[in-house]
């Protein structure tokens, strides 16, 4: 029995970063056989340097929180398409094929889904406390929030289709079930004396009809297993509607600060143009000051010249 587990191919990182570490090591050993103390000093001073701006530049933390969360999305959609070749396969009515088999395959898949899921909700939940807030800036908790959002919205429509599926599959499940139910009556002949049993029925069909009480009896653990699946998925599915508090995606943000810039902008247009007029009747009022001023001037001046004739 093949069980495919969620798995991240990290030897070739591994590698690396141990070679590199290897080469730093006998580096370092080399050097600190030769150096004295200054030399020390300064070899650290450099390797802190070196060390804070790498620092600067990587990306923050929470971006490969992003990315194993794309992982998780991009690994439940096909095994949502998986589960549910299963599920046609499973009712279809086939003899030769080994039905328990199909059954462990269809749980194997729908516990790797869960876990998918289980496992992309943790990270979005921890998601929002990822970092320290006093040194984030506004645009960042801003572009952490929208991205928030819009994976929970996209786990929260896989949830639903996935729900969906199985809700149909238990349907579906439920409705073979009450036609094999039909056959139960033959149950009381097969626990009959052999004497009661009819000439006509022979040992084959009797068989038969234990086979179909067997079947019967694996549906219903089966429909209870994918009730507690879906029971599961509800849960999971209540979680992420409580991380989509609103419906603003990336988008709508954008939008809003698209409008946001054009209102501005018509604004400041208007305030250009009161300032233009502004600054056009600005010289025509000097020149009526100045020569206001200048007929007072000569007003005093006549004043002054008849008072003293």
């Amino acid at each position: 029995l093949n069980i495919k587990m969620a798995t991240r191919n990290l030897t070739k990182q591994f590698l690396e970063i141990r070679s590199a570490c290897k080469a730093n090591k006998s580096l370092r050993s080399r050097e600190d056989s030769r150096d004295d103390g200054d030399d020390v000093l300064l070899r650290n001073k450099i390797d802190n340097d070196t060390y804070v701006s790498a620092r600067n530049t990587l990306p923050p933390a929470w971006v490969d929180k992003i990315q194993l969360i794309d992982e998780y999305i991009n690994k439940i959609q096909p095994k949502i398409k998986e589960l549910n070749a299963l599920h046609s396969k499973r009712l279809m009515v086939n003899f030769e094929t080994d039905e328990l088999q199909q059954e462990r395959e269809i749980d194997i898949k729908t516990q790797e889904i869960t876990t998918l899921f289980r496992s992309a909700e943790k990270l979005l939940q921890k998601f929002s406390t990822q970092g320290d807030e006093n040194k984030t800036s506004a645009e960042e908790l801003k572009v952490r929030n929208n991205i928030q959002r819009s994976n929970a919205k996209k786990l929260q429509s896989l949830s639903q289709s996935f729900r969906q599926s199985q809700s149909e599959y238990m349907t579906k499940l439920n409705a073979q079930k009450s036609g094999n139910d039909d056959f139960k009556y033959l149950d009381k002949r097969v626990a009959a004396p052999v004497g009661d049993i009819d000439v006509g029925m022979t040992t084959q069909q009797i068989q038969m009809i234990d086979d179909t009480e067997e079947l019967v009896n694996q549906r219903d653990e089966e429909i209870k297993r994918i009730a507690k699946s879906i029971q599961e998925l509800a849960q999971i599915f209540n979680e992420l509607a409580v991380l989509v508090i609103d419906q603003g995606t990336i988008l709508d943000r954008i939008d809003y600060n698209m409008e946001s810039a054009v209102a501005h902008a018509t604004e400041g247009i208007v305030q250009l143009n009161k300032a233009n007029e502004h600054q056009k009747n600005a010289l025509p009022f000097r020149c009526i000051i100045v020569l206001v001023i200048l007929i007072a001037i000569m007003l005093g001046i006549l004043i002054w010249k008849h008072s003293g004739n």
